[in-house]
């Protein structure tokens, strides 16, 4: 469970977030939902000790997560970004295995992934766009953490590779927080959404229910999916 309480957070003299309180439960996949500049992102940085709040406390489980030792923290929340940050001169490979520890071998879980054996040889430049969004969730998943935070990993590919891509998140035993712009993606994969307005919580709770919210903003959202 990560808990946060009375989290703000700045860029600079802009408040980004601004004093939320909310839980992310086990086991759960988590869309946070909104448009640019709302908040998502940063949200997912706090979580990930990418960068501080301003005030206020995030619990992961038990533990205040500034308490947290940086190593456990990294190897129990795995980090996909939108521009997925591979690194130009190390294989898929060397990738995967800076970080693994799962119980499944490196081939083994690259192949879980849609990874071929020979593909891990090659460099990212090497590699189509979907192929480095699978080496990329294959990093995150190599410690095997109970937390995975996905930042619009999705965003830039074809519908098809997209809609594989998703399935495959929807198969993970894990805690996910995910942030869409997209809220057919998001009422696809989500138990729950958080919708963010600057700043500031518009929506939380089942997915199957936002279609109730009287937020003017979430309503044009939904009004989306008549166009």
């Amino acid at each position: 469970m990560i808990q946060l309480e009375g989290v703000s957070a700045r860029h600079g003299s802009t408040n980004v977030l601004h004093n939320l309180s909310i839980r992310f439960e086990n086991q759960r996949r988590t869309v946070l939902l909104g448009r640019s500049g709302s908040g998502k992102s940063t949200l997912l940085r706090l979580i990930n000790r990418l960068i501080e709040p301003s005030s206020g406390t995030i619990r992961y489980g038990n533990q205040q997560l500034a308490q947290m030792d940086p190593l456990e923290l990294c190897r129990s929340i795995g980090f996909v970004s939108q521009h997925l940050g591979l690194f130009p001169h190390w294989t898929a490979r060397k990738q995967i295995e800076r970080f693994h520890s799962h119980p499944q071998g490196i081939e083994e879980l690259a192949a879980s992934l849609g990874l071929d054996p020979q593909q891990l040889d090659r460099y990212p430049h090497q590699l189509s766009g979907g192929q480095q969004q699978r080496v990329a969730l294959a990093r995150a998943l190599a410690s095997n953490p109970p937390v995975l935070l996905l930042d619009e990993p999705f965003s830039a590919l074809d519908p098809l590779l997209r809609l594989e891509l998703q399935n495959l998140v929807m198969g993970l035993d894990k805690t996910i927080l995910f942030v869409t712009h997209d809220l057919r993606e998001a009422l696809r994969l989500g138990d729950q959404i958080v919708f963010l307005r600057a700043g500031h919580i518009a929506y939380d709770g089942p997915a199957h229910q936002i279609h109730a919210s009287d937020d003017l903003e979430v309503r044009a959202y939904l009004e989306t999916l008549e166009s």
